[in-house]
């Protein structure tokens, strides 16, 4: 009995709201609820429907700040790899699957072309990361993939149309640019894992993520990030879907 309530209990914990998870709020049931979510029946073609929605419909792009609540996210329409995990656990929540933030730190590399000259050159060596873990079919499955949108990703290949096998650039860190094991087939998604360099574990919420890892915040307080990295960085990304 013992271990059965110790289950439970944490099994709750990767349903609860949280600060940042804040799927409670109007914005993000007014969601779930035009999308007809809840009436999925299918865990998988449900969690496809919510990564789908954050992976396409919320735009590869940078926020000026990495805390940010879901709703914050949701409504600035765009985002990279912790608010868009941010948001896509409070959707997932939202609709009773149980998930779970996994920190890391990333290569700087993963931003190459999208930031370039001063702004690369300023930038830290290793970057502040983050996936999605959910439970399904009684494990833990890691979604990466709903970091950077399909559009976005196909320009990039109709910009290298002959690239063949890894890549590494652009928001990206995968071993095959072609096919990139972005979409959810019951199995593990990535995009930027081969750029990984720290594991900094796992945690039941990005608020307990930054309570450990204050400095993750450190750069986007910056003025050079706010006034410079991040115009640069989203401005290059608009030119690239503009092509």
């Amino acid at each position: 009995m013992e271990i059965s309530t110790e289950n439970e209990q944490q099994q709750a914990t990767y349903l609860d709201p949280t600060t940042l998870l804040d799927f409670e709020s109007l914005p993000i049931q007014k969601l779930v609820h035009k999308r007809e979510w809840l009436s999925i029946t299918s865990k998988s073609e449900l969690i496809e429907a919510v990564y789908n929605f954050v992976r396409d419909e919320i735009p590869y792009g940078f926020n000026n700040k990495l805390n940010l609540t879901a709703s914050q996210i949701l409504a600035e329409g765009y985002g990279q790899c912790i608010t868009k995990t941010t948001l896509l656990m409070a959707l997932f929540r939202a609709v009773s699957i149980p998930c779970r933030f996994h920190g890391f730190t990333i290569d700087k590399v993963v931003q190459r072309g999208i930031l370039k000259g001063i702004g690369y050159k300023l930038t830290p060596g290793q970057i502040y990361h983050s996936w999605v873990e959910i439970q399904f079919n009684n494990s833990w499955i890691k979604l990466e993939g709903h970091i950077v949108d399909r559009p976005y990703l196909d320009k990039l290949r109709g910009m290298f149309p002959n690239y063949m096998g890894s890549f590494y650039a652009y928001g990206i860190a995968v071993l095959n640019f072609k096919n990139p094991p972005i979409h959810w087939m019951e199995e593990h998604t990535y995009i930027q894992k081969q750029a990984i360099e720290r594991d900094l574990g796992i945690f039941d919420s990005p608020d307990s993520f930054f309570t450990k890892y204050p400095g993750a915040t450190a750069r986007e307080k910056s003025l050079v990030y706010r006034q410079f990295v991040q115009t640069s960085i989203n401005k290059n990304i608009q030119k690239i879907r503009e092509t």
